[in-house]
């Protein structure tokens, strides 16, 4: 894609502000943003130029804890995308936030968007999750344990195995809710597999508390003080 000249000055404000967020200095990064998203204005600025602009203010209104303008920022990139992987991307990260912040509504809505536009895996990924978590918290534990199954087949086809090992960890939780304890153990250990796997450590801490609790439910108490004496030995090593 070629840029025009204010096109160009615009992708040099991102390059600068893009900088400041990765070392956290959102101030100075929305300084550039403000004045990127300025050119937009009154000028022929192609759309994957706009999105970039848009996609950046949102990560710097988030990474200052204003969620709801990130997310309005995410709209406009969700708008004026025309890739439909783009577009389901931007989705699945309102529908993350909405989630976030307790509005099952629009997160609902937002995760329907993002699977009707995806077309990779790893996109579809998420979406089901988000689905498979809200009805988990509204008590449709089957729907809850459909959804989640679905987005972990789309993050094994995607190979993302964190993302897949953080799903059947939800799994689990499900499981566990529905007195289902085996079930839910036998998750995480599958769940470690793949943390293994993708050399997680701290991930593999989770599974292993988890794991350690499911156990205390169980009524198996000494093996799960032992795995809790393994972990803390772990950490002082």
């Amino acid at each position: 894609m070629e840029l025009n000249a204010v096109e160009k000055e615009i992708d040099g404000l991102l390059g600068k502000s893009g900088f400041y967020l990765q070392t956290y200095r959102s101030l100075d990064a929305f300084n550039l943003l403000q004045q990127a998203e300025a050119k937009l204005a009154g000028n022929d600025i192609q759309p994957p130029v706009k999105t970039a602009v848009y996609r950046q203010m949102a990560d710097c209104q988030i990474q200052m804890g204003k969620m709801e303008e990130g997310i309005n920022y995410l709209k406009r990139c969700y708008e004026c995308t025309e890739d439909d992987d783009s577009k389901a991307a931007a989705a699945g990260l309102i529908s993350t936030y909405y989630l976030q912040l307790g509005k099952k509504e629009e997160a609902l809505d937002y995760a329907e968007k993002a699977l009707a536009t995806a077309r990779s895996s790893e996109l579809l990924s998420r979406p089901y999750q988000i689905q498979g978590a809200i009805a988990g918290k509204e008590g449709d534990y089957l729907k809850a344990i459909e959804r989640m199954t679905l987005a972990a087949e789309k993050a094994e086809q995607a190979h993302c195995l964190t993302d897949l090992a953080m799903i059947i960890m939800d799994m689990s939780a499900v499981f566990v809710k529905m007195g289902k304890l085996e079930t839910a153990l036998s998750e995480v250990y599958r769940a470690e597999r793949y943390v293994k796997e993708s050399r997680n450590f701290d991930l593999y801490q989770r599974c292993a508390i988890r794991r350690a609790k499911i156990l205390y439910k169980m009524g198996r108490d000494e093996e799960a003080k032992n795995l809790i004496i393994t972990l803390d030995e772990q950490k002082i090593g």
